[in-house]
């Protein structure tokens, strides 16, 4: 997959050498090129990709040798061939990748355990660079933990979700990637660091919900993988692989509540209402049924964004005033409000009262709404003397009663008439 140039360069004291290294092949994906180095500025800054150099020095050449290696670089290979290893410096030593003592009369060994550590040192490159090429294509986030939770490494997309580069993540804990003092993070719900303790237990790839703060303030839902790093049978850390779900999240929690809320008013519909009769355990119960009268006269003259402008004033008038209740659009444009926390009729007409009066003002001040008004319908009874279906019953007939009265009023279906049923 790449080819690599290797610079091997001889001090001038040394160059009788070159026939003997000459003789032993390159490794796979590499070549050879002999040189007598001269000088450091033989040595190209910045070394051109797909070269690297391998500089074989005696500790008495007469060049710099911590110069030469900072001209190569860490990926350079600088060997001492030392005549006198007594002669070497503390800084030559410093520099040095390796000495070979001529006395040891194994030069051939010496070089070829160079070219291997290069060669090594060049795969070892090759692995990190797939690694990291693939973790920073991967648009979920990745990182890797030590097993006192600090990251060790992060790829891109992570970054950019905590909004910091990888110089300030590396070694730091969770806290304070995300921003978050440990004080406050115990009080919340979030589970992060919990999880971590989690997957080690389990010593196998966990699932897990996660939220975490994003550095914009805003709550990120994480569907996210973590896998243990085994040493043999020994956990060093672990990796994580995490989606941000957020968006799939809230496009559920909008269905969810198309199917039980009222588009247009945000009120509940019938499958809500459903929901809540069968989660309902008290026995006492009052049902406002209520109506807008001449709705249609409304549509037909102004047209239907008109009449959705009136169900959406009465809607927000009805969760103002009965915001004790359980309020539900049934259809078209009629709503009933399920009272059960004790609500009985005499507290609840004098805010239906309240109601019809501020829709009826409403409707004064706006063109569009003349003529329109409220009417409306209350029963009360217990539950167990029939049907949930009998006291809605009970409050329509209340309503129609208030409709036949001269609309824009209510009528009451008493307890009483409702017990002799």
């Amino acid at each position: 997959m790449y080819r690599v140039k290797l610079h091997i360069c001889l001090t001038q004291d040394i160059k009788n050498k070159l026939e003997q290294y000459g003789k032993i092949p390159p490794r796979p994906c590499f070549e050879h090129k002999f040189e007598i180095l001269k000088s450091a500025c033989d040595i190209p800054v910045p070394i051109p990709d797909e070269h690297q150099y391998l500089i074989i020095a005696s500790e008495d050449c007469g060049l710099n040798l911590t110069e030469l290696k900072k001209r190569i670089g860490e990926n350079g290979f600088l060997a001492i061939y030392a005549k006198d290893t007594a002669k070497i410096t503390s800084e030559q030593k410093e520099a040095a990748d390796e000495i070979w003592p001529q006395a040891a009369n194994l030069d051939d060994f010496y070089f070829e355990k160079a070219l291997n550590l290069i060669a090594e040192r060049k795969e070892a490159w090759l692995q990190k660079t797939w690694l990291q090429t693939l973790i920073n294509s991967s648009p979920d986030m990745i990182w890797f933990k030590d097993m006192g939770g600090l990251h060790l490494e992060v790829n891109d997309e992570f970054c950019e979700v905590v909004n910091k580069p990888k110089e300030l993540v590396r070694g730091k804990d969770h806290y304070y990637i995300w921003d978050i003092p440990k004080e406050v993070y115990e009080q919340t719900d979030y589970v992060c660091v919990q999880t971590e303790d989690d997957v080690v237990a389990a010593r196998k790839t966990c699932l897990f919900d996660e939220e975490v703060m994003r550095a914009d303030g805003k709550l990120s839902k994480l569907k996210t993988y973590k896998t243990p790093i085994f040493d043999g049978e020994t956990i060093i850390g672990t990796v994580g692989i995490a989606r941000d779900v957020t968006k799939e999240y809230e496009y559920l929690q909008n269905i969810e509540h198309l199917a039980h809320y009222d588009q247009l008013t945000g009120l509940a519909n019938r499958n809500q209402l459903d929901a809540f009769l069968d989660k309902l355990k008290t026995t006492h119960m009052s049902i406002l049924y209520m109506d807008l009268d001449r709705f249609k006269q409304v549509n037909d003259e102004h047209g239907h964004q008109a009449g959705d402008k009136a169900l959406v004033a009465i809607a927000e008038l009805i969760k103002e005033i009965f915001n004790d209740a359980m309020n539900v659009r049934i259809g078209g444009d009629e709503f009933i409000s399920i009272f059960t926390d004790g609500a009985n009729m005499q507290s609840i007409a004098p805010r239906v009262q309240i109601l019809i009066d501020r829709f009826f003002k409403i409707c004064q001040e706006n063109p569009l709404f003349s003529g329109l008004s409220v009417s409306a319908g209350i029963a009360e009874g217990q539950i167990g003397h029939g049907s949930f279906d009998l006291l809605l019953q009970r409050a329509d007939d209340a309503l129609y009663r208030a409709k036949h009265a001269g609309r824009g009023t209510y009528c009451v279906n008493p307890w009483e008439d409702f017990e002799q049923k």
